[in-house]
């Protein structure tokens, strides 16, 4: 009686941590998601040199069987325009899963 009960405590402590894995791998996932999002958005920004301004621009890309949101601008100081990308896995979420910022020197 007294082993059983052992078990039954051990089983359930070894269900608590797996499952506890369980998340941070669906965690991960997401982040690393949204960060391949991130960097293709910001290389298209780039490479096609789609004109940035301050207020954000908007869009969306389905990746890993999910759609993901995604927003940019481009703050510009006096030598360098700093480009921002943030991703999320709901539009209206209020905290950005990844966000991602890039640099590109302004030609005076």
């Amino acid at each position: 009686m007294l082993s059983m009960a052992i078990f039954s405590v051990v089983g359930i402590g070894i269900m608590a941590i797996i499952s506890e894995q369980l998340l941070w791998v669906k965690t991960l996932e997401d982040r690393v998601s949204a960060s391949w999002i991130a960097e293709n958005v910001l290389a298209e920004i780039k490479l096609e040199r789609i004109e940035q301004t301050e207020d954000w621009i908007k869009g969306s890309n389905f990746i890993v069987n999910k759609l993901w949101h995604w927003q940019s601008r481009e703050v510009i100081s006096e030598t360098i325009g700093v480009l921002t990308v943030e991703v999320r896995s709901q539009e209206i979420s209020k905290d950005p899963i990844f966000i991602l910022e890039g640099y590109r020197v302004i030609n005076e």
